[in-house]
């Protein structure tokens, strides 16, 4: 049961930090675009993949403070803080298209994503609070949360590259702009209950 758990809360931080529009979101969807479907799953895939190297690397290193009370509340704080501030980032961000080039190869485009995601300041610290956001759900956080994580993401790069494709046509700035306030609303139902437990461990702690 803890296993499945460990999946389910990763998989929901990994919806959690890919859903949001930015630029790897824009480059997923340029890409189906200009390439077709197989381009957009490759460049999904090479996301997914960042994801489960930050995942893994907040994971060894976060998890061993999250098992101290006082670091924990602090910790779930400071991620409540971090999903608010994308949720405002993400309310005020214009959405808009890139123009593609020559197709890409599937290993191009899923190396290029690896390079974008990598190269995305905003990647590791939204991976962090929605890592830790998730873990703290659950009663023994473990080893498979990295590949609920990946399993999450991809299963949203994968959905948004079908979708894309399916609906190049009636695909506008509107609809993407209105998918990118549903999750900037859902970052910021997720930061709130972070808070709100941070404050409940630190009067847990101080009774």
């Amino acid at each position: 049961m803890s296993e499945m758990a460990c999946l389910l809360a990763g998989a929901g931080a990994g919806l959690s930090i890919a859903i949001p529009f930015g630029p790897t979101s824009m480059m997923c969807v340029e890409r189906t675009l200009a390439d077709g479907m197989r381009a957009g799953m490759a460049a999904g895939l090479g996301v997914a993949t960042v994801h489960l190297s930050y995942s893994t690397i907040a994971l060894v290193g976060g998890m061993t403070l999250m098992s101290q009370p006082e670091t924990a509340n602090l910790l779930t704080f400071a991620a409540g803080l971090l999903l608010l501030y994308f949720a405002a980032r993400l309310w005020r961000r214009d959405v808009v298209f890139v123009q593609g080039g020559s197709a890409l190869s599937f290993r191009r485009a899923y190396c290029g994503a690896i390079c974008l995601g990598f190269l995305n300041p905003v990647t590791p610290a939204l991976c962090a609070a929605s890592l830790t956001a998730f873990a703290s759900q659950i009663a023994a956080p473990g080893g498979l949360l990295p590949l609920g994580v990946f399993a999450g993401s991809l299963t949203w790069w994968l959905v948004l590259a079908v979708g894309v494709s399916l609906l190049r046509q009636r695909l506008n700035i509107e609809t993407l702009t209105l998918a990118n306030r549903g999750a900037g609303i859902l970052l910021v139902l997720l930061g709130i209950s972070m808070l709100a437990k941070s404050f409940e461990g630190l009067i847990h702690l101080a009774s």
